[in-house]
C-alpha cells in the first residue's frame, strides 16, 4: 500500500503508479526531483507524496510534479 523510491532513481516513467488505488503514501527520497513521466501518479487514491523537506518547493514546481503539488509534502 505504499511506495519508496529510492534515491538512486532518476526517472519514474510516464503512468508508472497510474491507477494504483490501493497506495496510501508514496515516499520519494531523491533530493532533486527525478524526470517525471506525465500520468505518473494518476488515479493513485490522492496519497501524499512525501519528498525530503528541503525539496518540497522544487517537487511542487518540476515538470510534471507540479500536477501533485497539492498533495507533496516534507518527510518527517
Amino acid at each position: 500500500t505504499s511506495v519508496v523510491i529510492p534515491s538512486g532513481i532518476t526517472t519514474i516513467s510516464e503512468s508508472a503508479f497510474e491507477h494504483c488505488q490501493s497506495l496510501t503514501s508514496i515516499t520519494v527520497n531523491r533530493v532533486t526531483p527525478p524526470t517525471l513521466g506525465i500520468n505518473a501518479f494518476n488515479d493513485t487514491n490522492n496519497c501524499p507524496i512525501l519528498v525530503p523537506s528541503q525539496s518540497v518547493d522544487t517537487y511542487k514546481s518540476a515538470t510534471n510534479w507540479s500536477t501533485y503539488a497539492s498533495r507533496i509534502q516534507a518527510i518527517n
